[in-house]
C-alpha cells in the first residue's frame, strides 16, 4: 500500500488558500454583564497612488539613477525598492522600466 506524503502538506496549503480568500470577518462576544464587543477584522482597501511617474521625475538629481529617497516620492516603488535595486543603493532605468512593466503600468 502506498502512502501519499504530500496529501495533509496538500490539505493545508488548501485551507490556507481558503482563509486567505476569506480577508475581511466580524464576529461579535456577550460578556456575562450583557455588553457586545464587536471585531472587524481585514484588509483595507488598496490606495489607489494613480499612474507611476515618470523616471525624469523620480531622478530629482539628474543622477541618470534613483536613490532610496528619490523613491520616496512614489510609495509603491519605496515598497519594491529593494527587490528591483537587487539590495544595491540605486535603481536604473531599466529596472525601473521593468519593474513598472510588470506592474502592468505603462
Amino acid at each position: 500500500m502506498k502512502t501519499n506524503l504530500f496529501a495533509p502538506f496538500t490539505l493545508s496549503l488548501l485551507a490556507f488558500a481558503v482563509s486567505a480568500h476569506a480577508q475581511d470577518s466580524m464576529s461579535q462576544h456577550t460578556d456575562r454583564n450583557g455588553n457586545t464587543t464587536t471585531i472587524r477584522s481585514g484588509q483595507p482597501a488598496p490606495v489607489n497612488y494613480g499612474p507611476a511617474p515618470s523616471f525624469e521625475q523620480l531622478d530629482a538629481d539628474r543622477s541618470g539613477t534613483v536613490s532610496r529617497d528619490e523613491a520616496s516620492a512614489y510609495p509603491p516603488l519605496l515598497n519594491d525598492f529593494d527587490f528591483i535595486a537587487h539590495h544595491v543603493n540605486t535603481i536604473s532605468r531599466k529596472q525601473y522600466e521593468r519593474w513598472n512593466a510588470s506592474q502592468n503600468r505603462q
